[in-house]
């Protein structure tokens, strides 16, 4: 019967982190800060169009105000395009897997993305412009950053956007 009273007391006097740490992990992963730094496109014309391409480089920055060493599983999100008073979605993105993200500073992830006219052929207009007109836009990503800890694995969303052209 005193063996009942063990675990509440243990919980009571060291907290829920003695008993699990990985909730010491996951709050330190839900305070990061994701920016989109830099968004670098490059349209790619071919003959015929249908062969014209648009890549990407992408650069994410993480801001990790914690003390925790965080190393991201996955991390994926939807682009999108606000041109010429319409949204546009251009894509799902995918971060390397494992990205390190240190305590107490700043982590970059980056990515080239290659996507085809078929793909945007109903955005193509105001990517054009926004690329090679440097007409105003905003390149937005909203997804989600997965971790893994201690086998538990879990999920931060996230949204962040960057204007262009102003």
């Amino acid at each position: 019967m005193r063996r009942l009273w063990v675990l509440p007391a243990l919980v009571l006097l060291a907290g829920c982190d003695a008993i699990n740490p990985a909730l010491r992990y996951e709050a330190a992963a839900r305070q990061l800060r994701f920016s989109l730094d830099r968004v670098e496109p490059r349209v790619e014309l071919a003959f015929p169009l249908e062969q014209s391409r648009l890549r990407l480089l992408l650069e994410v920055g993480v801001d990790n105000p914690s003390d925790q060493r965080l190393r991201t599983r996955r991390v994926a999100g939807d682009l999108r395009l606000n041109a010429r008073g319409a949204d546009h979605a251009l894509g799902s993105v995918s971060f390397p897997e494992g990205a390190d993200i240190a305590p107490k500073s700043r982590s970059v992830l980056r990515v080239e993305v290659a996507l085809g006219y078929a793909d945007l052929k109903t955005a193509w207009g105001p990517l054009s412009g926004a690329v090679q007109r440097r007409e105003p836009a905003t390149w937005s990503l909203a997804g989600e950053a997965r971790f893994e800890v201690m086998g538990i694995e879990f999920g931060v969303p996230f949204r962040t956007r960057k204007e262009s052209g102003r």
